[in-house]
């Protein structure tokens, strides 16, 4: 009877949770703002980003009832945790610099950062989403993988595409910031339009329980082909350690939920390990050994 006395409730596990999050994206903040080179258009995007995945995600919850948030969630704002709104763009904006990186400046389609990104968050979402629903952090209502639809995932696509979208069209352009103010309005509405396009040209046809070990078998065939395919074109050159060691600590966050939550489910962890191949073959070892021999030799002049 002691040992269940002392046994954590639900809402200790989700207070838990909440404070992890606001940690890292504390973190996320204080280094984001350290690395940037204009800290007001930094917090200017931050808050449009998330101000727009609010008024995004609480439309489609009330539109579509798709899904819902657990209620151990600590402030909401109408159906969503303030917490979310404020997580996403941490998640969008640094997909968008991974995408600075990978797609050159002089390149000359407008569409193809936003198009990345989207690809980027895709990716995000189907390690966050199963890992999220495993651990009970919210719920579907619609079948899929590991209990996720499909068009759920794209959702998170279609609105940080059109996101940065925006974001790129101001930069270059060289239009006034105020511009991007129209996040607030197309990311959420062009997501709506195209969540509602797409479930009826095709998810409504494959909204179905999807086998988990055939999906997981896919995932790592195109997570190794991915992998393969940044190794050979050397991205990992043109790649800042800090635009790849600012997405470690939500990662890390995720697996430990998953070796917490979701050890018990052996296709979901496998799958989770399947996202790494990528992103290792992204990072800049050569460039993190030479920043380590930089301050190891600094040390020993300092000594001296």
């Amino acid at each position: 009877m002691g040992a269940a006395r002392c046994a954590p409730t639900h809402l200790d596990i989700m207070l838990t949770i909440e404070i992890a999050c606001a940690l890292i994206l504390a973190l996320h903040v204080a280094v984001g703002l350290k690395v940037t080179t204009d800290r007001a258009a930094f917090l200017r995007r931050f808050l449009l980003v998330a101000g727009a995945s609010w008024i995004g995600e609480d439309t489609c919850i009330r539109a579509y009832g798709f899904y819902a948030y657990d209620a151990g969630w600590g402030l909401f704002l109408d159906r969503m945790p303030l917490m979310i709104a404020a997580i996403w763009p941490a998640v969008i904006l640094s997909s968008w610099e991974v995408a600075k990186h990978l797609v050159p400046s002089t390149h000359r389609r407008l569409a193809t950062r936003p198009l990345l990104v989207g690809a980027l968050v895709f990716a995000d979402a189907w390690l966050i989403e199963p890992i999220a629903v495993q651990t009970g952090l919210w719920r579907w209502f619609e079948p899929g993988l590991f209990n996720v639809p499909i068009i759920g995932v794209a959702g998170w696509a279609y609105f940080a595409m059109l996101a940065v979208a925006v974001l790129e069209w101001v930069e270059r352009a060289q239009e006034p910031a105020v511009y991007e103010a129209a996040i607030l309005l197309v990311a959420p509405l062009g997501a709506h339009v195209l969540l509602v396009a797409t479930w009826w040209a095709l998810f409504r046809w494959i909204t179905v329980p999807i086998p988990s070990w055939p999906a997981v078998a896919l995932g790592f065939a195109v997570s190794l082909g991915l992998a393969g395919w940044a190794a050979m074109a050397g991205a990992r050159k043109r790649m800042p350690p800090a635009a790849i060691f600012s997405r470690m600590p939500p990662a890390i966050f995720f697996f430990v939920l998953l070796a917490v939550f979701g050890r018990a489910v052996p296709a979901l962890v496998v799958w989770a390990v399947a996202f790494a191949p990528p992103w290792l073959a992204l990072t800049p070892w050569n460039a993190l050994r030479r920043k380590e021999s930089s301050r190891t030799q600094t040390g020993r002049n300092l000594r001296q």
